[in-house]
């Protein structure tokens, strides 16, 4: 008994929940809340007289506890209590993460390094079974974001910040590693690089995107070699013009239409039966026009005798099979006839009924062409028509209209924790958006959330009290921190990551971690003056 309470007493419980933390972000929400709990009770379990001089060492970590002050004076001042207190219960992560580091015990670099690994190693096996899942499903466009423990968003995150991890530690230790260690870090950068294009978020894309460019743009400061510097320089124009050449080409390829004679078109079908060409209806599929030659009869009775669903049954997502059908024969340029029923194939059939509307987005399952023509209809169907109803892309631009309608009315201090649900309704009731009432949502930006409900001075104060303690304490010259900063304020442009359970515990937990642990030097001045 003795002996097992001296174990108790020697083993650093909250460096173990740390660990546990960790290990929760890629795989279960629920254990992030349990995690989150477990941190502060180990922390203030442990805490001792001794531990009270490494508070002042802690000090930067406060700051933090002030974005939540501002969400609770916010919410003081709110009409809506119930939609006040969810945030304060939703922005929790700011106040019991920054009181646990403060109180618990301070991390070393080996602690710290192995927190590091634990998660990236959560990360992995969170993808592999992510994907394992994916390839036993319909591997259609976007299914690999369904198949996840959690929202693609933030996985695309996680898997950002598990890469820069891996480079960190693969720079910071080159001179030690064996071949093997090398090799294998290598390989499993280029693992999560893959994983994230499969994920297909082009959050997490666009967060791959800016990491790879500053991450570039750091290297060529720290070479001395012209040639290499020149080499590197080249890189860096290949990474941000192949991208923009990659999307020009793929909205060419979307707008590549046929010239057709309107005037000309056929009238009947080889059976005989009369086609309706709607000539209003612009949408494309590969560069066909949806609207052209159906036969509604012929379209019914083909189908009807190749599928057991019928075509005025809904497909597994929820959609009409019959415009699913329009749709996916167009896409492969057949007529929507029974002579364009009868040429598809039973895995064809198999798609539409899964709803899936374009044959390249069963096609291409590791392609990601799929989700940029997927961004691309949405766009052009918004231009054409105003409706963004269940387009990801089209309805942030409806977002973003309704947060700056707000904004400008309540520039400086915002409509306040709580409000900004009834603020966001009647700005989508002003601006006259086509959109349906339960698709209405928040700015998906998390800048513009801050402005809506704090204004500029609230944006700016939250801000302060992130950077500031960065530059206090100067731990942006290790470059996991300054990297990780980076990704999270590119991932806030996509979506209000540091208001959702996932994403805030996330950043705060990280950078927690980062700020109140040993400092780590990652690149010894010695070994860059070699």
């Amino acid at each position: 008994m003795t002996n097992l309470i001296s174990f108790l007493k020697r083993t650093d419980w909250f460096y173990l929940a740390l660990i546990l933390f960790a290990i929760a972000f890629p795989l279960s929400e629920s254990l992030i809340s349990i995690s989150m709990g477990l941190i502060l009770v180990t922390a203030f379990f442990g805490f001792n007289k001794n531990r009270i001089q490494e508070l002042k060492q802690k000090n930067n970590v406060h700051f933090v506890v002030g974005i939540y002050l501002i969400y609770l004076v916010s919410c003081l001042l709110c009409n809506d209590w119930h939609w006040g207190l969810y945030d304060l219960r939703k922005s929790l992560a700011y106040l019991i993460i920054p009181l646990a580091f403060i109180f618990g015990s301070t991390i070393s670099v080996k602690q710290l390094k192995t927190i590091l690994i634990v998660f990236v190693v959560a990360v992995i096996i969170s993808s592999l079974i992510t994907l394992v899942s994916y390839l036993i499903s319909d591997k259609s466009v976007l299914s690999f974001q369904k198949a996840g423990f959690i929202h693609h968003i933030r996985f695309g995150i996680q898997l950002n910040l598990a890469i820069i991890i891996c480079l960190v530690l693969y720079l910071s230790g080159f001179r030690n590693l064996t071949n093997f260690e090398k090799f294998f870090y290598i390989f499993l950068v280029l693992f999560l690089f893959i994983v994230v294009f499969i994920n297909q978020s082009l959050t997490g894309l666009f967060m791959l995107g800016g990491l790879v460019l500053v991450g570039v743009f750091m290297i060529i400061n720290l070479i001395k070699r012209k040639w290499q510097r020149r080499v590197l320089l080249f890189i860096l124009v290949f990474i941000i013009l192949f991208p923009a050449f990659y999307i020009y080409r793929a909205i060419e390829r979307f707008y590549d239409v046929e010239e057709i004679d309107f005037a000309a078109l056929e009238e009947k079908t080889s059976l005989g039966n009369v086609y309706h060409h709607d000539l209003n209806n612009k949408f494309l599929e590969n560069g066909n026009y949806v609207g052209l030659y159906i036969c509604e009869e012929e379209l019914k009775q083909a189908w009807d005798n190749r599928s057991e669903n019928k075509v005025d049954d809904l497909t597994k997502n929820g959609y009409p099979i019959r415009e699913t059908l329009k749709r996916y024969l167009t896409s492969k340029g057949l007529r929507k006839d029974a002579e364009g029923v009868n040429a598809l194939s039973e895995e064809d059939i198999t798609n539409v009924t899964k709803g899936i509307a374009n044959y390249i987005f069963a096609d291409k399952k590791f392609s990601i062409y799929p989700r940029v023509y997927v961004s691309i209809w949405e766009l052009d169907r918004y231009l054409k028509t105003g409706d963004a109803n269940n387009q990801s892309i089209s309805q942030r631009f409806e977002y973003t209209k309704a947060a700056l309608h707000i904004i400008k009315r309540n520039f400086w201090f915002g409509v306040g924790t709580g409000n900004w649900k009834k603020a966001y309704y009647d700005a989508y009731v002003a601006i006259g958006s086509k959109m349906s009432p339960d698709r209405y949502g928040d700015a998906h930006n998390q800048y513009l959330n801050y402005m809506v409900k704090f204004g500029i001075i609230g944006l700016l104060l939250i801000l302060f009290l992130i950077v500031y303690p960065v530059i206090n304490s100067k731990r942006y010259k290790n470059p996991i921190i300054l990297l990780f900063l980076i990704a999270m304020a590119l991932s806030n442009f996509g979506d209000s990551n540091l208001e959702t359970h996932v994403g805030g515990a996330l950043f705060v937990f990280f950078y927690c971690l980062f700020l109140s642990s040993e400092e780590w030097i990652i690149f010894p001045k010695k070994e860059l003056s070699r």
